[in-house]
């Protein structure tokens, strides 16, 4: 078996169980395996709030959330400068292309010479973010990039090949909050011997940018089915 199918196994595992699950997504610090969101963790009242203000596009830059997290919610407020300064990104690039973009798409409008407000206040979309590294035998190196995704995401997980599971240091993994899961190559059951600690993104531009990759009609029939 590769890596390859052992991850594709547990992402049909994780759809029959009720998450949304997107793979190999990269927001800085390696790339995740799978992310998921968890069907009931969907918030449906910010969907719908979303929706009504015809935000429908998705956000794939990281720095549009970069943006987003600087500009407030009244009118006014931030100036382009300001943007600027809190962003780090260069004017011309914030301006013609960041600001400029996320107000043809509607989520800020400009009020009067070079300032800027946000539309909804940014809402987010669920309250819980999973990442998943898979690895067939190196739990070590499993280990090492699983850490890294605490930046975005809300809990992380080691998967690993039942038969190899005894291999794994679970005070190790204990230790920085990681999850263990298990997967019976052969009968296709998955366990969760350790659940993972839950994190603060340290990231939180990083961590919206990983959600919106979920952004799309499956949300909103998600969202639409399973109302909270």
């Amino acid at each position: 078996m590769t890596e390859k199918i052992f991850v594709q196994r547990l992402k049909k595992i994780f759809k029959q169980d009720g998450y949304l699950v997107r793979e190999e997504i990269g927001v800085g610090h390696g790339i995740a395996d799978l992310v998921l969101i968890r069907g009931s963790r969907i918030n449906q009242r910010h969907v719908e709030l979303r929706k009504s203000y015809r935000q429908l596009s998705p956000l794939l830059k990281e720095e549009y959330f970069r943006t987003l997290n600087v500009i407030p919610d009244q009118p006014g407020k931030a100036s382009l400068d300001l943007i600027v300064k809190k962003t780090h990104l260069s004017k011309p690039y914030l301006k013609y292309s960041i600001l400029r973009t996320l107000e043809k798409k509607g989520y800020i409008k400009s009020n009067g010479e070079n300032h800027y407000f946000k539309i909804n206040g940014w809402v987010p979309l669920t309250s819980e973010l999973i990442a998943v590294e898979a690895k067939l035998k190196d739990w070590k190196r499993g280990l090492i990039q699983a850490n890294r995704y605490k930046i975005f995401a809300n809990k992380v997980y080691l998967a690993i090949p039942s038969s190899h599971a005894h291999l794994v240091d679970r005070k190790m993994l204990r230790k920085h909050g990681i999850g263990l899961i298990t997967l019976d190559i052969v009968s296709g059951k998955k366990n969760i011997p350790l659940r993972a600690s839950h994190n603060i993104p340290a990231n939180l531009p990083r961590s919206n940018f990983a959600v919106e990759h979920f952004w799309g009609k499956q949300i909103y029939k998600r969202a639409e089915a399973r109302p909270i």
